[in-house]
């Protein structure tokens, strides 16, 4: 089953869907582009920031392995994702 959830990984049913803000858990920079997680999961809310060609700082996220967080496919960090429920 496929759930909808926030930049932080609250699912769509919850009193904090897109109204809370998580504590930063790990973060790393690679070569200017700076990764930020929210909690400790294998399967974790990460936030990429970087610039564009323009030079203006972009904010994307993305849901995966931290160890992944290179690889992922980041979405801009105001939209929703659909993810596969965890049992």
């Amino acid at each position: 089953m496929k759930i909808q959830i926030d930049c932080y990984g609250f699912e769509a049913t919850s009193e904090h869907f897109q109204k809370r803000k998580l504590a930063t858990f790990l973060v790393k920079n690679d070569g200017g582009i700076v990764y930020e997680c929210f909690g400790t999961g294998e399967m974790r809310p990460i936030h990429r920031i970087d610039k564009d060609p323009d030079g203006c700082v972009r904010v994307m996220w993305a849901y995966g392995k931290w160890e992944e967080a290179e690889d992922l496919a980041y979405v801009p960090i105001n939209e929703t994702i659909m993810i596969d429920k965890e049992d």
